[in-house]
């Protein structure tokens, strides 16, 4: 029978336009991180993420422009999840503001000696942009 072991939320805007922090071109920014508490975990461990973020441009892009959404456990070197987004400009809103999402499972985890996992996800953007919330990001650990 499956088993909830731990459920956490990072949340650092609820709503659109509540926050404006700068997002540079071609740098990997860290926007939210979480620890799961897996003390006591059976087979089968695995994790559940969602995160979502808002980004503005204070300029038209350029029309090439990406935005990554990456999701690391512990250290650096481990990828769970991988998103890259076209962003979307048009002439009659060359300015628009993009959502980015995404939905992730890390499965068959190993027990961290700490029994805590650690979760961080990360937003890059090849043009300079504005965080402008919602910005959250969630993880639900189960086993059985």
């Amino acid at each position: 029978m499956t088993r909830l072991l731990d459920a956490r939320t990072s949340q650092n805007a609820s709503y659109g336009n509540t926050i404006s922090i700068p997002l540079p071109a071609n740098t990997a920014v860290a926007i939210a991180e979480l620890g799961l508490e897996v003390t006591g975990a059976g087979e089968n461990m695995r994790v559940q993420l969602t995160g979502i973020a808002e980004l503005a441009f204070p300029t038209t892009p350029p029309f090439d422009s990406v935005i990554s959404f990456s999701i690391v456990r512990g250290d650096v070197d481990s990828l769970v999840a991988y998103a890259l987004y076209s962003v979307s400009v048009s002439e009659v809103n060359p300015n628009a503001v993009q959502v980015v999402t995404s939905n992730a499972s890390d499965y068959n985890i190993p027990l961290p000696p700490s029994n805590e996992l650690v979760y961080t996800l990360y937003i890059f953007c090849t043009a300079d942009a504005t965080r402008i919330g919602m910005e959250s990001f969630n993880a639900v650990a189960y086993s059985d």
